[in-house]
């Protein structure tokens, strides 16, 4: 009787780990399914631009949640270059990659000036070009232009996490964005992504 005890015992203590084990393997499976989801729609989403005031631009683009051996099969060229910066791949929590295009329109005066040349003053045309948002200076010597161009930007960048079905202290997590900014308006972003990397 002790022995058929005993057994009955182990049975339900056995049954109770697979039962346990099964449950850990259903959860694992739903959060890998989640994140499947949340990269899908992250990849399928457009970018979405808006202009906050007369120069600052903004960009909202989704977060894509990637494994290391993930990153390593489909961002390799990121990771070469995030091992380039001195960052340890295993110390790697997110990784942004930001396309940036400059489109200004150039409206500079030319005037005559004196450049000295092995103290020899020489006329040259030259040009400038002062705003807030773009400085050009350079001269005009025999048909070329030789200058600087110089455009001042700030990007900002916010990770915000947008929830569904709110219910007292339960919420579940929809996808995670990013907002980036650009002060500069001749600056205009034309890609981001945002990584999370998982463990």
């Amino acid at each position: 009787m002790n022995k058929i005890k005993l057994l009955g015992v182990l049975a339900f203590i056995g049954l109770g780990m697979a039962v346990w084990v099964q449950q850990r393997h259903i959860v694992s499976i739903k959060k890998e399914r989640d994140r499947y989801q949340m990269n899908s729609n992250a990849l399928l989403s457009e970018m979405k631009e808006w202009r906050i005031d007369s120069t600052t631009m903004a960009t909202d683009v989704k977060t894509l949640r990637l494994t290391v051996d993930e990153m390593e099969r489909y961002r390799a060229e990121d990771l070469v270059k995030i091992k380039q910066m001195g960052v340890k791949i295993k110390n790697l929590k997110a990784a942004a990659k930001h396309q940036l295009e400059v489109n200004a329109d150039i409206k500079a005066s030319v005037r005559d000036s004196i450049v000295i040349r092995d103290t020899v003053p020489v006329i040259v045309k030259s040009v400038s070009m002062i705003t807030p948002y773009l400085q050009l200076s350079g001269i005009i010597e025999k048909d070329s232009l030789i200058g600087k161009i110089h455009l001042p930007v700030t990007l900002r960048q916010a990770v915000w996490i947008e929830y569904k079905r709110r219910w007292l202290f339960w919420k579940k997590v929809v996808a995670i964005h990013q907002t980036i900014t650009s002060d500069n308006p001749h600056v205009e972003i034309k890609y981001s992504e945002y990584i999370i990397i998982q463990k």
